[in-house]
């Protein structure tokens, strides 16, 4: 793959190669036969049968899978999959690579994939043994075109083709990203809940879940093994806060404690300059495991002189689009940003700590909040620290698309963050965005990704893939295929998915567009019109964001596609285009029972007859249409829904 990292060869290849094709399948005729060990790994096992599946689906021919032992003399080529005794042969070692790494390497008319493997589950996203899988899928991708848009059957794009035959190929690589994460929610439901009612059942929800597994896997998700740990402050303010009132927070009050009142939340700032406080943390760590020191999961910090005096100087006025970044909205506090000050409280943590451990690894979690700004002074932190980018706080700065001055400005924040010399992971927030709706863009997103990867991103924490495949897919995928792939264009993915719709790719291509052109032309108007947490609050508001009349022309478009599609014999184009009508359809009805409820949790007494035709009307359509997985119910009724409405009406439907 073009993203994959380049890894000097570990093992010296003494035999000498022609440069010759592997037949696979000519004219409809098998031409090898795929070879596995006496006694082949789970890894091994499971990436033949992907290997067979899609060839059959590309070609109508499934081969033959053998083992080793039971090879009779005939003309056909080799795909040895996995470490056999003709790799070792070979001289290719595959339990001398590093983690996720694979080697593709043609010999004559025979082809080797293997890598590291186990018994292990090659769907774990921390299990690391899975090079042999991963070269598979890279012989999937570029010799037989494979294409994973979305979880399930109707997701998977195999052109067809009569003949698949292979050039001399030579290949050592690795993921490109140490770790590539996109979080989800379980799917393990309850039949009586409200999630089972409104959304999923429970049985559909754990096959979405399965899909969604071999979606990832295929993109090459995973590496959690080689995430290291992260999390918030952990010194309870319900604990320590009468016995060490000093350790934590003092508010513009001249109180300590939490600067919100009437919360009692048990994660307070902390007074980062208390020597006392510092030593106590170092006391709490085992001296071996990483040392986590991520700040507060909410803005605010200490106003003392002391930590006052661990800050850079603050701006005038802050960037328009970035006034949240300083003040809290709140409260209407200037903190400001305090990355020095943190920066600073880092480096004494880790030279205290590397009294007991020298190559303690400090991860100071997240960068965000009052330290999302990078550092103004030239504190340099190096390769024992560890952080994620995380763009939030200000809506301007949260969501993609954002306005152009927002997007440098988040870029310069990143490469200030690198000048420190600090390892870098990428965990943005703004897949949460758009609730079911065509709420997306590809450019902006995307170009960041691009630039972070160039800028030194080692993995990615997403938080979270939503799962609206049937009106947000593009989106989702190009964000899969760049964590496999980091280096390819945008346009060239886009084009990608667009060739899954055969006959209709070009319509499809105009409707993404629109709805790309009107999330952009309507960027200030989303962010002016909507609360601040507008993806905790789109069911009761979407509405406004999306008024009917706005779905004409993308209703149009559609229909037209279908036309098109149609005119293939392969049934899959038209399935898709109606994949993406079936999404544009839930998006009306939940635009209708929103305009009932008109932003407010409870439905009013002379709509109550509304509410409950339109929300009957709504879970009907889920239920009929949930097989497909065009939406992750789950996450639509428990994180959104289950957030906005209050759904007392649905009693008794």
């Amino acid at each position: 793959m073009a993203g994959s990292k380049s890894i000097p060869f570990l093992i010296l290849f003494s035999i000498s190669f022609a440069f010759s094709q592997i037949r696979v399948v000519t004219n409809s005729t098998p031409q090898a036969i795929v070879v596995i060990a006496d006694n082949p790994s789970a890894t091994a096992k499971f990436a033949a049968q992907e290997l067979v599946d899609h060839i059959a689906l590309a070609t109508g021919i499934t081969l033959r899978v053998i083992p080793e032992s039971n090879q009779q003399e005939d003309p056909f080529s080799r795909l040895y999959i996995g470490e056999t005794k003709a790799a070792a042969k070979q001289g290719i070692d595959a339990k001398r690579l590093p983690r996720e790494t694979f080697i593709m390497r043609s010999v004559g008319n025979d082809l080797f994939i293997l890598g590291n493997e186990s018994d292990a589950d090659p769907l774990d996203p921390r299990n690391p043994d899975v090079g042999t899988l991963f070269g598979v899928y890279e012989f999937l991708e570029n010799f037989v075109n494979v294409r994973w848009l979305w979880p399930g059957k109707l997701g998977t794009f195999v052109p067809r083709a009569s003949t698949i035959e292979i050039p001399a190929v030579k290949q050592l690589e690795q993921p490109a990203l140490f770790f590539r994460h996109m979080r989800n929610h379980g799917h393990v439901m309850d039949e009586n809940s409200l999630d089972a009612r409104l959304g999923f059942s429970p049985s559909v929800a754990q096959q979405y879940h399965e899909a969604l597994d071999f979606l990832y896997r295929r993109h090459r998700m995973g590496g959690l093994d080689a995430m290291p740990a992260t999390g918030h402050n952990k010194i309870d303010w319900r604990k320590y806060g009468q016995t060490h009132p000093e350790w934590f927070v003092l508010t513009s009050e001249g109180r300590r404690g939490n600067p919100k009142p009437g919360r009692e939340d048990p994660q307070v700032s902390l007074c980062v300059t208390n020597e006392e406080l510092q030593d106590f943390i170092i006391d709490q760590w085992d001296g071996k495991s990483t040392l986590v020191v991520g700040p507060e999961d909410s803005p605010g910090r200490c106003l003392c002189e002391k930590c006052r005096a661990w800050d850079a100087p603050q701006p005038e006025t802050p960037p328009w689009f970035a006034t949240l970044m300083y003040t809290d909205e709140d409260t209407d506090v200037f903190y400001g940003q305090t990355s020095d000050r943190y920066a600073r409280f880092w480096k004494v943590i880790q030279e205290k700590a590397a009294k007991i451990n020298p190559d303690v690894l400090v991860s100071v979690s997240y960068l965000y909040e009052n330290e999302f700004t990078a550092p103004v002074a030239d504190i340099r932190l190096g390769k024992n620290f560890f952080g994620e980018f995380v763009q939030w706080r200000d809506p301007h700065l949260r969501y993609f698309p954002m306005p152009d001055a927002a997007f440098e400005w988040i870029k310069e924040q990143w490469l200030g963050w690198k000048r420190t010399g600090i390892r870098m992971a990428y965990r943005p927030n703004y897949l949460h965005d758009g609730y079911v709706l065509p709420h997306f863009e590809t450019r902006q997103s995307g170009e960041f990704f691009k630039f972070a990867y160039e800028q030194g991103m080692e993995g990615t924490d997403f938080d979270m893939n939503t799962g609206q495949w049937a009106v947000q897919g593009l989106r989702l995928y190009m964000h899969l295929r760049l964590h496999s792939d980091p280096e390819l264009e945008i346009e060239t993915i886009r084009q990608e998915y667009f060739q899954a719709f055969g006959p209709a790719a070009k319509s499809v291509e105009k409707y993404f567009d629109y709805w790309e052109k009107y999330a952009i032309e309507n960027t200030l108007n989303f962010i002016q019109n909507m609360e601040v947490r507008r993806y905790a609050k789109y069911p009761l508001e979407v509405h406004e964001a999306f008024p009917p009349e706005v779905f004409v022309p993308a209703t149009a478009l559609l229909e037209r596609a279908l036309k098109e599609a149609q005119s293939s014999p392969l049934s899959e184009f038209a399935e898709r285009v109606k994949f993406l009508q079936i999404g544009l359809q839930h998006a009306l009805l939940t635009i209708e029972l929103a305009a009932i409820h008109d932003g407010q949790k409870e439905v009013p007494q002379n709509r109550l007859n509304d509410a409950k035709g339109a929300l009957r009307n709504l879970v009907q359509f889920r239920k009929d249409h949930e097989h497909l997985f065009f939406s992750d119910l789950y996450h639509v009724t428990s994180y959104w829904e289950g957030r906005c409405w209050d759904m007392d009406y649905f009693d008794g439907l």
